[in-house]
Parts: structure tokens; C-alpha cells; sequence
């Protein structure tokens, strides 16, 4: 259950990241104010979500990684 609380935080956070350089990006072509620190507070908060979810997914590969091989082990000694 934790996972999956997780995994959805995850992705509401990556949209509000997406949403704030989207308006960003709307409000440095319009020349509105605040529009630089808005787009570059949705690409930081991106880049750092990402490195996030880039360590979380090593994670998980390699937790898959060792159950295949305690898998393998099994099927080799029942041979």
C-alpha cells in the first residue's frame, strides 16, 4: 500500500513540476512578472523528482534482480 502512496504523490508532484514550467514558460512570453523564478522553480523541482525517482526505481530493479536469482538457484537445485 505504501508503494502505491508513493507512486501517486509521485506523479502529482511531476504534474505540479510540468504545470509551473508550463506557466513559466506563459509568463515570460507574455512579460509578466515572477515569470523567470515560476519556469525555473518548475525545472529544479523536476530535475530533483527525477533523481528521486531514478534512485527509487534502482531500488526496485535490483530487489527484482535478487528474486530472479534466488529463482534460478531453486530451479538449479531441484535439477
Amino acid at each position: 500500500m505504501k508503494d502505491k502512496q508513493l507512486e501517486k504523490l509521485m506523479n502529482v508532484l511531476f504534474g505540479v513540476s510540468a504545470l509551473l514550467v508550463l506557466i513559466g514558460a506563459f509568463f515570460k512570453l507574455q512579460h509578466y512578472p515572477n515569470g523567470s523564478a515560476i519556469l525555473w522553480i518548475g525545472f529544479i523541482s523536476g530535475f530533483v523528482l527525477y533523481n528521486i525517482e531514478i534512485a527509487r526505481l534502482k531500488k526496485v530493479i535490483k530487489e527484482l534482480e535478487q528474486k530472479i536469482r534466488k529463482g534460478d538457484k531453486k530451479s538449479e537445485e531441484a535439477t
